[in-house]
């Protein structure tokens, strides 16, 4: 199968347990720029943002890739020893697990 081609993002997700109290630390004692969503935390500094949201289940920062195709990625990443952690489809959280160990998100470009 052909690579699809990644292109890497500047947005990482962090996974907290209570992602408002994330807010005073990254805003007030980081002094980053902070706009709060009625779900989660957006941090940026330059052209990387942030995101803290609750998830229970995954407990490590999240890189992220755009493709043109998640569908086709999967398949791809899938068939060279890459695990699904969290599939939620086109437009949502796509998270994968290479055999390295890094967790990572497609997002499907527009």
């Amino acid at each position: 199968m052909k690579n699809p081609k990644f292109q890497m993002s500047t947005n990482i997700a962090v996974h907290s347990k209570d992602w408002k109290i994330s807010s005073d630390f990254y805003g007030n004692v980081m002094g980053l720029v902070i706009k709060e969503h009625p779900t989660y935390l957006e941090v940026q500094n330059g052209p990387i943002k942030m995101y803290v949201q609750e998830n229970k289940d995954v407990e490590t920062p999240v890189m992220e890739y755009y493709v043109k195709n998640v569908e086709v990625a999967r398949v791809y990443l899938e068939s060279n020893g890459c695990k699904i952690i969290k599939w939620e489809g086109k437009g949502k959280d796509c998270y994968m697990k290479d055999p390295f160990g890094l967790t990572f998100n497609l997002w499907e470009e527009k």
